[in-house]
């Protein structure tokens, strides 16, 4: 078990000692039609996603833009090291062991603000636990959920998240 050391600060000293920082990405997607169950883009890093190496932050929140206007429901697999889940545009071919070993947790957004030409999704109150590897970073991969075909530009998908670093 981890040793937490609850009473090394007060309360007032640990949540000043907390930062909030918003991170935002640009996934370099797969271009080609990505069917249901389909990988839209694979373990991207997000740097510095944690305060120390091997640390933990708090996801908060998530907004995924869609410049390409398709608004399908999409799953975010965060995990804590850059393990494939297979070839962007095909279905996930991952075995067990070190892939499901390192999720974290998964996000689905499927819900969307429909704008001109473009979608944004957005999930708040998300309080997913993230850890990050010595490096400080994570890794994210996107799965289409929508029960279609979803067709993406190289980057037309841009995602923003709100972050809580311990």
């Amino acid at each position: 078990m981890a040793d937490t050391k609850l009473r090394q600060y007060a309360v007032i000293e640990k949540l000043n000692k907390m930062a909030v920082d918003f991170i935002e990405l640009t996934p370099s997607t797969t271009t080609n039609a990505c069917s249901d169950g389909e990988i839209i883009w694979d373990n991207q890093g997000i740097t510095n996603a944690v305060a120390v190496g091997s640390g933990t932050a708090i996801l908060q929140s998530v907004t995924l833009i869609d410049d390409d206007d398709n608004g399908g429901a999409i799953d975010l697999v965060f995990t804590d090291s850059s393990a494939s889940f297979g070839t962007e545009g095909s279905a996930i071919s991952a075995a067990d062991g070190s892939v499901p070993d390192a999720i974290l947790g998964v996000v689905t957004i499927s819900n969307y603000f429909d704008g001109v030409a473009w979608q944004v999704g957005h999930k708040e109150n998300i309080g997913m636990v993230l850890k990050g590897d010595a490096s400080k970073n994570i890794w994210v991969t996107a799965i289409n959920r929508s029960g279609g075909d979803l067709t993406y530009t190289s980057s037309g998908l841009f995602l923003k998240l709100g972050i809580v670093k311990d």
